[in-house]
């Protein structure tokens, strides 16, 4: 089990899998962007899910500079260097939120996606969202356990690529 300690409402620390210390925080737009495009512009083309992140870096600056205005995003540091992201955005009707997720290769299966997800969750219940929705492939074997673990369901059980899975908040 990972140890957690919360450093103040807006900030999580935890020790991942490896026992390395990240950090848990509001992505800062002003502060963060650059951070988050070098983040994005050097991720993994395998890791990309459904055309996300974009593969320019002017479409990854587009994407971020979106997410910033139109939603709420988290971002979690290793060592002062971004490794992971998680963003949502309201639905037209503000009721729910759209979800989306990244980490890094070199961070992934340490946790940290399941932290970012776990934050990302609480802030949602708290901000009075009814649920959250996300879309992923069918063959993210990975991401669709976690999802289920965290409660999410998938809505289009024989979706052809992709997956639509949703968690009632309440």
């Amino acid at each position: 089990m990972m140890e957690l300690a919360i450093q103040h409402e807006h900030e999580v620390e935890f020790r991942d899998k490896l026992g390395e210390l990240v950090v848990i925080r509001p992505y800062r737009h002003s502060k963060d962007r650059d951070r988050l495009v070098n983040m994005y512009v050097n991720f993994d083309p395998d890791d990309r899910c459904l055309g996300l992140p974009p593969l320019t870096k002017e479409g990854i600056e587009e994407w971020i500079d979106y997410l910033a205005e139109e939603g709420f995003g988290l971002v979690a540091e290793h060592d002062g260097r971004i490794v992971g992201h998680v963003a949502v955005v309201p639905t037209k009707d503000n009721r729910e939120v759209e979800l989306d997720i990244f980490v890094i290769r070199d961070h992934q299966n340490r946790g940290i996606g399941q932290e970012l997800l776990r934050c990302m969750i609480e802030f949602c219940r708290k901000a009075g969202y009814e649920g959250i929705s996300l879309l992923t492939t069918r063959w993210n074997v990975k991401a669709l356990r976690i999802f289920r673990k965290f409660g999410f369901v998938i809505q289009n059980p024989n979706g052809f690529d992709e997956y639509v899975m949703y968690l009632k908040l309440r």
